[in-house]
């Protein structure tokens, strides 16, 4: 008898656990579900008809670049017409699929590392020259950009106002990008991105509406601002009362509820993993649900690893090489081979020729689906670029002049070096993305006719240098530490995202320009291969 009181016991308290889930995130589960999934659709169907209209020309330019350049353009018109208050009720409304597309970026760049074992192979010397030309490379361009900067920082007279700027425009130093997972507040009015809303299947440990109930306050001693009490000295009556109330304990069912709050998109994707994924793949073969859901696990499981950690273990990295290990194992248990395996995580198919009708088509992979929301992700880095639009219009030339020279000598020079000393062709274009955030350099590269696995690589560990060493470099450089602009637009030139959120602790304002500058030279390095006779002049550098 008491062994079934108690399982009544518990099965009343899971309930009212799942009712105190369902009552506290519906609106994170609305938006997870349905806002955000729309979102992202609208994003892509305006690519697609980018696309179509770009293909009735005889330019190649990436359909999701053009549509950042437009929503941006168009941000800036909005905000002149109708002013400030109304273009930020717009971006808030925009942001709510763009900034979770932006803020979980790096999920997206991981296809590229899951398919390296599919890589043709290449031999230990060539190897070598590779990590040879990368670390020289990397500091050679560091420092031209560097230098640069800071030339025109001199010469147009912007350093010796470095130090009041800072005081005057960083305010409170919360300015942050949503590739960081932050919310820029706006300062001189730059627009807020509302990046309050909770990530759709991706939100962070942090959050949790359970909390322990608080002591009871006399009404009258609380301000109607939710501050202290009106009174410094409160009577000593109710000092003793507020001593003697103890904070009321969690029941079992709250502490369940907050368990399962805190961790809800992990539950969410183990489920979908288990009892949707696995029967669909060992029943019909098709591996989608089950490889992108185990993807999205893995990911979480990297981004648990402790902060200092994932300096040197970043999350793409780690979670890449969790993905391929289950998806071998699962492709084990069907006796599949890895590289069986591997072609069902990407078919080729993507969102672009399913929507064009094309014929025999294969289903698409986990990878096609990862890889078409990316597209969605370079269309949103217009919201930081509208952030900022005051410090670009500010420090215009020493942000674009850097990142347009360092943009034509990576492209002119990296190849012809490359080739010149053994490196395979399509590896040697691969270089001439290598300072380029990924989002950007995957389709410049492929404008090329470039290896997208290895500048896949190049991008992400260049990122992992300079957020690394990339301060002390400087430092070392002699550049100041109040020439934010030198700063950021020397990491963001080079080190893309990863470096820009290491900014995000240290130096705030330099973290926006490290956001406009790699959002500019990516924009520039795809503009310049999207040009014909450009891309004949760099391929005939690797005998193409």
């Amino acid at each position: 008898m008491a062994n079934n009181n108690d399982l009544r016991s518990i099965a009343a308290d899971g309930l009212e656990a799942l009712k105190l889930v369902a009552r506290l995130s519906w609106h994170r589960n609305l938006t997870t579900w349905l806002y955000i999934p729309a979102g992202i659709l609208l994003i892509l169907l305006a690519c697609f008809g980018v696309n179509s209209l770009i293909g009735l020309s005889s330019v190649s330019f990436p359909a999701s670049v053009a549509c950042l350049i437009a929503l941006f353009l168009a941000l800036i018109f909005l905000d002149m017409i109708i002013g400030d208050r109304k273009t930020r009720a717009v971006v808030n409304i925009i942001d709510v699929p763009a900034g979770f597309a932006l803020r979980w970026i790096n999920i997206f760049f991981t296809p590229s590392f899951v398919l390296l074992p599919l890589s043709p192979p290449i031999g230990g010397v060539e190897v070598a020259k590779i990590i040879a030309v990368f670390l020289i490379g990397f500091f050679v361009v560091f420092a031209a950009t560097a230098y640069i900067a800071r030339f025109l920082q001199v010469i147009l007279g912007t350093s010796k106002r470095a130090i009041a700027e800072r005081a005057e425009e960083m305010g409170d130093e919360s300015d942050a990008i949503p590739l960081a997972d932050s919310t820029p507040r706006r300062q001189n009015s730059e627009t807020t991105l509302a990046s309050n809303w909770s990530t759709p299947g991706f939100t962070d440990d942090s959050t949790n509406d359970l909390i322990a109930p608080r002591r009871a306050q006399d009404p009258s001693q609380i301000r109607a601002s939710g501050g202290p009490p009106e009174s410094d000295f409160p009577n000593n009556s109710v000092a003793r009362n507020q001593i003697l109330q103890v904070p009321l304990p969690l029941t079992r069912s709250q502490r369940w509820a907050a368990f399962i709050n805190k961790n809800l998109d992990r539950l969410a994707y183990l489920i979908i993993f288990l009892f949707i994924g696995v029967p669909i793949y060992y029943s019909t073969g098709y591996a989608m649900p089950v490889q992108l859901t185990f993807n999205v696990l893995a990911y979480f499981t990297a981004l648990s690893l402790p902060p200092r950690w994932r300096q040197f273990l970043h999350p793409v990295l780690v979670s890449s090489a969790i993905t391929i290990l289950g998806i071998w194992i699962l492709g084990l248990i069907r006796g599949d081979s890895l590289n069986t395996s591997l072609s069902a995580y990407r078919t080729g198919t993507n969102y672009l020729d399913l929507w064009y009708g094309e014929k025999h088509l294969r289903m698409p992979g986990a990878g096609d689906l990862l890889v078409s929301v990316l597209d969605a992700s370079i269309v949103a880095l217009a919201l930081p670029m509208f952030s900022y639009r005051l410090e670009l219009k500010r420090h215009f030339f020493a942000i674009v002049i850097p990142n347009v020279a360092v943009s034509i000598g990576s492209l002119f020079g990296y190849p012809a070096l490359c080739y010149a000393i053994g490196i395979s062709a399509k590896r040697s274009l691969a270089f001439a993305g290598r300072s380029l955030t990924l989002a950007l350099a995957t389709p410049a590269v492929k404008n090329l006719g470039g290896d997208t696995n290895t500048v896949a690589a190049l991008a992400i560990m260049s990122g992992i240098l300079g957020a690394l060493i990339g301060s002390r470099v400087l430092d070392w450089l002699k550049i100041p530490e109040d020439d934010y602009v030198t700063r950021g637009v020397t990491l963001g030139g080079n080190s893309s995202a990863i470096a820009t959120a290491v900014l995000l602790v240290s130096d705030p304002r330099a973290a926006a320009l490290s956001s406009l500058s790699m959002s500019l030279f990516g924009i520039i390095t795809l503009a310049l291969t999207s040009v014909p006779v450009i891309v004949k002049a760099i391929e005939s550098f690797v005998d193409l």
